[in-house]
């Protein structure tokens, strides 16, 4: 059990990595693109601009802010929890996307928490599609590397098969 803890306290302390990472980023970039406007980072790719989003992905739920601060605290409990009690499982790629998605998800409710809103700040510049921040980055990569455990190497366990 003792070095399960230790993978416990090394997986919260990346987690607390991704937490910090966003944190840092936001301050930094959105705070000067807040006062100067569009910043082009790489011509027809990429812009910086501050945004405040009052909902979540794609504004969603920013009518009942109340609600999305609940089920956003609650899912990040949830998952934390989840990774905790599944610390036997030692699949890399698990614990991978747990850690960028509990991380991307606390970065936001930081935000929402602390100014009512999250700071979202990188934009394509070639295509139409939503600006957004690190958290975002890594919800989505934890996402997408999570489906790919589950569909390429999640084996659920066989129940033994009862004597005739």
């Amino acid at each position: 059990m003792k070095k399960y803890i230790k993978y416990i306290v090394i997986e919260l302390l990346l987690v607390g990595a991704v937490i910090a990472f966003d944190l840092i980023t936001k301050e930094i970039i959105y705070t000067k693109a807040e006062s100067a406007g569009r910043m082009v980072f790489i011509k027809g790719i990429l812009s910086f601009v501050a945004v405040r989003n009052e909902g979540a992905s794609f504004g969603i739920f920013s009518s009942n802010p109340v609600l999305l601060k609940l089920v956003s605290s609650l899912s990040s409990a949830a998952l934390i929890a989840f990774l905790i009690v599944s610390i036997k499982h030692r699949h890399p790629l698990l614990r991978t996307s747990l850690i960028l998605i509990i991380g991307g998800a606390v970065g936001n409710l930081v935000d929402r928490i602390a100014l009512g809103y999250v700071r979202d700040f990188a934009e394509y510049e070639f295509v139409d599609f939503a600006i957004f921040n690190m958290a975002d980055v890594c919800l989505t990569i934890g996402t997408i590397l999570l489906v790919i455990y589950v569909i390429f190497f999640y084996k659920e366990k066989q129940k033994p098969a009862a004597n005739k």
